[in-house]
């Protein structure tokens, strides 16, 4: 993120830029870039979003999975070392991280469980493990918390703030007889980012099953459907 004075007027997508305006830029449109500019210009600060990719609409989202790979990843040249899996055997394989507008949060699962306590405390927790670097966050979840309601009240995350759970799929409920018969009390379907009904200008989920290839049906929450707009 950097202060930009452009020495000349110009346009960016269509939009004119005066000469003497300051204004932030961004490189990046998807969880954080895309959350920035949509908190730095609803407080008034001019703001240039810079995307390497392009702006896929909902309409363009192919509900196959490779296709969908080939479609939205970054399939940049890239190569990977070390003695991991991936490295042995798929150095080469561009990674599933989305080049287009609204970043890697138009392919994410939708996922919005919270840490808890003794995860900001890893190393309070657990001790000297070998081979491992476990450290103490510097903040609690008392300290968070409120960032948490924010990010979950602006998502719509299920299960959280009033918000109603997803209905259970049949995956879900084979999981969650297995969860039951060996002796746990607390399993759901969620907190996702995915409406169980419609939320925030979004309609509620049709259970299609096609996250990872880009919501055709805009319930999940991603910066592409509501910080950038």
């Amino acid at each position: 993120m950097m202060a930009a004075k452009p020495a000349s007027g110009g346009s960016v997508t269509g939009y004119s830029i005066d000469q003497t305006e300051e204004a932030v830029v961004i490189i990046g449109s998807g969880a954080g870039g895309g959350t920035l500019a949509y908190e730095l210009t609803a407080k008034g600060i001019p703001v240039v979003v810079l995307e390497a990719g392009p702006h896929l609409g909902h309409d363009d989202y192919v509900n196959n999975e490779w296709e969908a790979f080939n479609q939205m990843a970054w399939l940049d040249p890239r190569t990977t070392t070390g003695s991991w899996r991936i490295a042995q055997d798929f150095p080469n394989l561009p990674a599933w991280i989305v080049k287009a507008v609204g970043g890697t949060t138009t392919h994410w699962s939708g996922a919005t469980p919270r840490f808890k306590n003794h995860e900001f405390r890893a190393r309070s927790a657990y001790g000297r493990i070998e081979g491992a670097n476990l450290l103490d966050w510097p903040i609690t979840l008392e300290e968070l918390a409120p960032y948490y309601d924010r990010a979950e009240k602006s998502m719509g995350s299920t299960h959280v703030h009033g918000r109603p759970p997803l209905p259970a799929n049949n995956n879900y409920k084979v999981f969650a007889n297995g969860a039951k018969e060996v002796g746990y009390r607390y399993y759901a379907t969620g907190p996702y980012a995915t409406n169980a009904e419609e939320y925030d200008g979004r309609p509620a989920s049709i259970q299609d099953g096609f996250n990872f290839q880009g919501d055709k049906n805009k319930s999940k929450w991603s910066t592409l459907v509501r910080e950038i707009p």
